[in-house]
């Protein structure tokens, strides 16, 4: 029996399929976190490095209780500027990567690119130092994770979420565009960014 990286052909192909649709940027349905990192993992194309940002998002309301659980809402590339932050720290001892977990939410709506440098329309006030978890590994070596708890100062409908190196300004990483996250003033965002970085070879 036909077998790649230890999968059915069956299940190669269908590993094919969650990794084709996440990067032409769609989330599949119903699939795991873990499977669509595998899928993208052993179908990355051969002497290729490749990166990925998720963004997972949680609501709860302001007495803590569950509001929405919105699973995996973003699954993009991450931005120019952080590619050639990452150059320049090769080049430079003065420039260094790291401190990349200062998260913010805003309201606009315009697509995403990799030429993003700021959120469209940012809530003031709303990068996330205080609850911030930090940057850790996510669930291997290769993954780069960092948590945020946000609080709407108002009433308004989230459809942008960008991750920096700084509380004001800074390099953005990777900015997101979501559907549907409308929260009330004093909900809490909670938004946990992961960065997958596969090896080529």
């Amino acid at each position: 029996m036909f077998q790649y990286h230890g999968k059915s052909l069956m299940e190669y192909w269908r590993l094919r399929g969650i990794a084709k649709a996440v990067r032409a940027g769609h989330i599949p349905a119903d699939v795991d976190e873990a499977t669509i990192f595998e899928a993208l993992k052993i179908t990355r194309p051969r002497n290729v490095v490749e990166v990925f940002g998720f963004l997972k998002a949680v609501v709860y309301n302001a007495d803590n209780t569950l509001k929405k659980d919105y699973g995996l809402v973003s699954c993009r590339e991450v931005s120019a500027a952080f590619a050639k932050h990452i150059v320049d720290a090769m080049c430079s001892s003065g420039t260094v990567v790291n401190a990349f977990n200062q998260h913010k939410m805003g309201t606009g709506s315009a697509a995403e690119t990799d030429t993003d440098t700021a959120l469209g329309a940012a809530q003031s006030g709303a990068q996330a130092e205080t609850g911030n978890a930090g940057a850790t590994h996510g669930t291997t070596s290769q993954i780069y994770k960092s948590v945020a708890t946000l609080v709407a100062i108002t009433a308004l409908g989230i459809r942008e979420h960008g991750i920096f190196n700084a509380c004001t300004g800074g390099v953005l990483l990777d900015r997101s565009v979501v559907t549907n996250i409308d929260v009330n003033a004093d909900d809490v965002v909670v938004c946990t960014y992961n960065l997958t970085v596969n090896a080529g070879g």
